[in-house]
């Protein structure tokens, strides 16, 4: 007996550290034939993550090494807590972008306070990805409209490929909107330095080719390395071609940033557009590999883990983690079977902090711009946006109004601009359900849309109508004059009319109050009103207020059928 209940007590607390700690749920399960493959796999990721990790800490503002710091931290921290078995979380471009766009305007031209912001910035955002979790905000995610995220994510893309102009050119474009800065560079072509130019384009035509050709060959690191060779055997520096330049070696010593309580408040909008493109890249990549291997991800742990990796990046003087897409397909691909891939990836750029590093030096920093362009490819997801406009035409109504506000606003206005706009649609949809007039089919008995169906069979003298969505303070006075509106129209003129709130499993008082009133304006126009389909949760909300009372239970109905039974005159 107290054998049983020690057992059931050590049962008890490995689920509890299950549920906070993943790896200590799928560790003792792990499969040792499998270490060798994540092994590969993980060293093959690190070679993806290395070069993509420094040309994003460029994006952000940053030294190169931020990107490989936070690219360590996020790895390996993930893996402790996420419950995705594939996703490889680093820093990305997306999020670096919103980092530049936020400490630039406050850090000047500064380095030591850029640096401490941009931890700052960071250990925020991963603040608010933890006080999400805690308040168990994981479904918030699902309220930013898609074709909203393809256009604001389609702008970012071009923003990001535009500023790696003056690595890919060797020219200047200056600061401003995405329009600015491209007709600068446009108008620049020709001051362009050829062997910059060079070495963009055949990297790209690498990075291209492997890609396409041989994808088990970490093209990545294959254009780094060869960028480095180059420039050593070629004196590219000579040549006019920048170059990366130090590196420093070895791994930072955990710190809080030293800022102001006003800089503080000042990062906040900032750190809030991490975590919402942050949390919204890593779950979609997260579900999209969950789906393809047959198992369940959780959106709030994976809001308590990508808030340690950033809070854990952040105190290393990292930038923002994620679970990119790139890096997450990559794994998967190479064949990652848990995330020991990623702890494998991280010890590798370990090492690499501690002892490679001074072969950065050489590299030429229109190799990183070009490995930066060609991972933000995805993110120009034309398909998808097609798909989409086939699907409803009115989704250019989102996509385009998100893209063109990143565009012509810059990235934060842009983000508000999609986030507000998803907000409207959802308004929208929630404030006008539809009110249909329906008819039976006689071969099936089902219960149809009478305007669509000309051909199912009405019952004279009886108009019975569903109402079809959310019925709630917001939409109460859309039904209501929709349902006057049609009984109005109604040629001839109903004697009875019946409600359907089969869509409906709540309702708020607002809500009764409009039924109510509505019921009385009908009696008064002489036509009887009867609801059917009214679910318990409804149906005690209805006694609650007392309309049930009032009207009697005869005006109550369990179905649709029942109510033609006893209603219907021909």
């Amino acid at each position: 007996m107290s054998e049983n209940r020690a057992e059931n007590s050590s049962g008890k607390k490995a689920n509890r550290l299950a549920d906070f700690l993943a790896i200590a749920g799928w560790l003792p399960a792990y499969k040792r034939r499998s270490l060798p493959v994540d092994i590969v796999a993980g060293i093959a990721l690190a070679g993806l993550l290395i070069p993509e990790g420094m040309g994003y800490a460029g994006i952000a503002g940053v030294p190169p090494q931020a990107g490989l710091y936070a690219a360590a931290a996020g790895l390996f921290i993930y893996a402790l807590f996420g419950s995705s078995r594939h996703v490889a979380v680093s820093s990305t471009s997306s999020t670096a972008v919103i980092i530049a766009a936020t400490v630039a305007p406050l850090a000047g031209t500064n380095p030591q306070r850029y640096a401490a912001l941009t931890s700052a910035i960071v250990i925020l955002a991963g603040l608010i990805f933890l006080i999400a979790w805690i308040a168990r905000l994981g479904f918030v995610s699902d309220f930013v409209a898609r074709p909203v995220v393809l256009g604001f994510v389609f702008g970012l893309a071009l923003i990001i490929i535009v500023r790696q102009a003056p690595k890919l050119l060797g020219i200047h474009v200056g600061e401003g909107n995405f329009f600015r800065m491209a007709w600068t560079a446009l108008t620049n072509l020709g001051t362009a330095n050829l062997p910059t130019l060079a070495v963009s384009t055949i990297s790209l035509a690498v990075l291209i080719v492997v890609g396409r050709y041989a994808r088990k060959v970490p093209a990545a690191l294959l254009v780094l390395v060869g960028g480095i060779a180059a420039a050593y055997l070629l004196d590219l520096s000579g040549h006019g071609v920048s170059l990366v330049g130090n590196v420093p070696s070895g791994l930072p010593t955990p710190a809080l940033p030293q800022i102001s309580w006003s800089d503080l408040s000042s990062l906040i909008p900032g750190a809030a557009g991490i975590v919402l493109v942050a949390y919204a890249e890593g779950l979609g990549s997260a579900r999209v590999l969950a789906e393809r291997h047959q198992y369940e991800i959780s959106p709030d742990e994976e809001l308590r883990a990508t808030g340690l990796a950033n809070v854990g990046s952040g105190l290393l003087g990292g930038i923002a983690v994620a679970g990119g897409l790139s890096g997450s397909s990559a794994n998967d691909s190479n064949g990652a079977r848990s995330e020991i891939a990623p702890m494998a990836a991280s010890a590798f750029l370990v090492v690499t902090l501690l002892f490679l590093t001074p072969l950065f030096r050489d590299l030429p920093e229109a190799v990183l711009g070009t490995i930066v362009v060609f991972a933000v490819r995805h993110m120009l997801n034309l398909k998808e946006i097609v798909r989409f406009t086939r699907i409803r035409r009115d989704s250019l109504g989102m996509i385009l109004p998100a893209l063109f506000g990143v565009l012509i606003f810059g990235v934060l206005t842009g983000l508000a601009v999609a986030v507000v706009l998803s907000f409207v649609v959802i308004a929208n949809e929630l404030s006008r359900p539809r009110v249909v007039l329906l008819a039976k089919m006689k071969r099936t008995g089902a219960w149809v849309d009478a305007n669509r169906h000309p051909e199912a069979q009405r019952y004279p003298g009886l108009a019975i109508y569903r109402i079809q969505g959310t019925l709630f303070f917001a939409s109460a006075d859309a039904v209501r004059n929709a349902l006057r509106r049609q009984v109005k129209n109604s040629q001839p003129k109903p004697s009875v009319v019946a409600i359907d709130l089969e869509a409906l499993y709540d309702i708020d008082a607002t809500s009764v109050i409009m039924l109510d009133d509505l019921s009385k304006d009908l009696r008064g126009s002489g036509i009887e009103v009867v609801f059917t389909n009214v679910h318990r949760p409804v149906r005690q909300v209805l006694r609650h207020e007392g309309l049930f009372d009032r009207l009697g239970a005869e005006h109550f109905y369990s179905s649709v059928d029942s109510a033609v039974a006893r209603l219907a005159t021909g």
